[in-house]
């Protein structure tokens, strides 16, 4: 143990660590990185044959300029503008739902990540495959970064830093990040910015004057990759805060060249247009600061219970009921580590108590950005940097701690924890898989022809998004014809009464339950802008009336057809018990029908 008295300076750390076994010197010394590297590529590999899900789909579609995405290919993550006369267009004929709030806006400033699918699309057209191949690398670029700086901050020799960075790689909230092609943007706009903080490193360690100007140029190019710089930049506000080297006027000095640059970028922000409105998913800290904060304690929590007990944070975007539990999770979470935390304390060296400090706090302020969306596994990219070095220390000194039951049977925990994470980058693969798969299927093995649906397309109720939004597009991009009309009327995960008023008028109502209350639906329409009872929308066909509310949520709603749906016009469907896309017979008038929860790839 070295001597706590002695003065904290840049070059002072840990001393080399001698491998006692052969495995030792891969997971712990010097080749660790490599290590690092290969299981990273071993782990993403697999994402590589998965084709296209999602949002892939509706880029892919705006990259090829399709009548049915009306964007440009630079502005792929732009999903409504905030303009109603934009926006209608969408709603009329689909594929948004009726209840979309028509200033809806979610828009995001990502230039650099448009123009990298742009690329894509000019150099490998359709072959997905090297589109994948393109996004592994910029996650092995990321674990490299990533395991430089930690050797920077615990020591070139640092056990902790080896041992932190293979956690890191195979760290399984990074598997969709690495996965998706839609959700590249999140690497690149960490590697860049992580760049500009080793190039801060130098500047304020090494008086290298390269340093400052190529940091703020690192920053600025991450920043323009996507929001998920700023849980990268964050580390390294951390550092300045809790490591840097001279008084606190020197640190916090050398921070504003970055607070320049973090207004410049605000004020290009809001100049584009780009933020969020509307939606429950997405909350602008800067236009609804109170709401995110109210938002920000619970999801942070389930994130945390995510990072260090293996919880699934996605069950909140999918189960309401779960949430409790998750929030729970991450209190307990954070006094397990606390105690570890504490007990492996007196084990580390000056070097790494300095180095564990600052990441410890950069994680936590690299949760901050990503509390403004609901909490998922993929948000812990940023703070499981942190995070993962938290748990190399309790793993570490704590599974052989003998004179430590506590702090042993801690580190076992997270052990399986570990073990776990290897599972779970297959699961997520063969779960992309399927899902893009089934996605596929869905939307192709219909019980129509492709003339029947390329008209006006009426489907009541659908089970989620993946039917009500995707199918549309998917049919589009596999050269299937553009539909006129696409309008799902409801994705409340209940049954449903269908009672039929009059020939050319239906009422909708929900069994036991309502509609807009689920996180599909309401990202759309935030639950804090209710919809009246008497609102009309008018689509393409049909108008739709709020008939009733529950609770301040619509239960029952009347649909009004320009004519009689069975004369023509229209083709009116309904996803089956095996999620095929079938005929839906229609009920006589003053009769009623009931329409089964229907079942979909989100829905439980």
């Amino acid at each position: 143990m070295l001597n706590e008295d002695r003065p904290v300076h840049s070059g002072y750390h840990s001393p080399p660590v001698e491998p006692s076994q052969p495995w030792h010197r891969h997971l712990l010394g010097p080749t660790a990185g490599r290590t690092a590297l290969l299981l990273a590529a071993l782990v993403t590999l697999p994402f590589c044959f998965t084709g296209l899900f999602a949002d892939d789909y509706f880029q892919q579609l705006a990259l090829e300029r399709s009548p049915l995405i009306p964007i440009s290919p630079w502005e792929l993550f732009t999903f409504a503008w905030g303009d109603p006369e934009r926006l209608r267009p969408i709603i009329e004929h689909g594929p948004y739902g009726w209840w979309a709030l028509p200033e809806l806006k979610f828009s995001f400033f990502r230039p650099l990540s448009s123009a990298l699918h742009n690329f894509d699309a000019f150099v490998f057209g359709r072959a997905f495959f090297f589109h994948h191949l393109h996004s592994l690398a910029w996650y092995l670029g990321l674990v490299a970064v990533v395991t430089a700086l930690l050797r920077r901050a615990l020591g070139p020799s640092s056990a902790l830093a080896a041992m932190a960075a293979v956690l890191f790689a195979i760290d399984d909230s990074h598997a969709i990040i690495a996965g998706w092609v839609a959700n590249r943007n999140a690497l690149v706009a960490t590697v860049l910015p992580l760049l500009g903080v080793l190039a801060h490193l130098q500047w304020r360690e090494k008086k290298a004057a390269w340093g400052l100007p190529v940091s703020l140029l690192a920053c600025a190019a991450g920043l323009a990759a996507g929001e998920a710089a700023l849980g990268a930049i964050a580390y390294l506000v951390a550092y300045e805060l809790t490591a840097g080297p001279g008084a606190w006027r020197t640190r916090l000095r050398s921070l504003v060249p970055l607070a320049v640059l973090g207004v410049l970028y605000i004020a290009l922000y809001r100049a584009m247009g780009s933020g969020s409105f509307g939606s429950e998913m997405y909350v602008d800290p800067l236009r609804e600061p109170g709401r995110f904060l109210a938002r920000a304690p619970p999801r942070a929590l389930a994130l945390i219970g995510a990072q260090f007990l293996g919880s699934t944070a996605d069950l909140w975007l999918l189960l309401q009921a779960a949430r409790p539990v998750l929030v729970v999770m991450g209190v307990v979470s954070l006094g397990l580590m606390f105690v570890a935390v504490r007990r492996v304390w007196p084990k580390l060296d000056q070097g790494e108590r300095r180095g564990l400090r600052w990441l410890t706090a950069g994680a936590a302020l690299s949760l901050v950005p990503v509390l403004a969306t609901f909490p998922l596994n993929r948000l812990l990219l940023m703070p499981s940097i942190g995070g993962s070095v938290l748990i190399a220390a309790v793993l570490r000194h704590g599974w052989r701690a003998a004179d430590d039951r506590v702090l042993r049977y801690g580190a076992h925990l997270l052990g399986v924890v570990t073990v776990g994470t290897l599972v779970g980058w297959p699961g997520a693969a063969l779960g992309v898989h399927v899902g893009a798969r089934e996605m596929k299927r869905a939307a192709l093995e219909t019980k129509f022809s492709d003339e029947a649906l390329s008209g006006r397309v009426i489907v009541f109720v659908a089970p989620d998004p993946t039917a009500s939004m995707y199918a549309s597009m998917v049919r589009l991009f596999h050269h299937k014809p553009l539909a006129r009309t696409w309008l799902t009327f409801s994705i409340a995960p209940y049954a449903h009464r269908l009672t039929r008023i009059a020939p050319d008028t239906f009422e909708l109502e929900v069994v036991d339950g309502r509609l807009l209350e689920t996180v599909f639906e309401q990202l759309l329409r935030a639950s804090t802008m209710p919809v009246p009872v008497g609102m009309k929308v008018q689509l393409d066909g049909v108008e739709v009336t709020v008939l009733s509310l529950d609770q301040g949520l619509p239960n029952r709603i009347s649909l009004r057809f320009d004519s009689d749906p069975e004369l023509g016009g229209y083709t009116v469907a309904q996803w089956d018990e095996g999620g095929t896309l079938a005929p839906l017979p229609l009920p006589a008038v003053g009769e009623t029908i009931v329409l089964p929860k229907a079942h979909g790839l989100l829905s439980l």
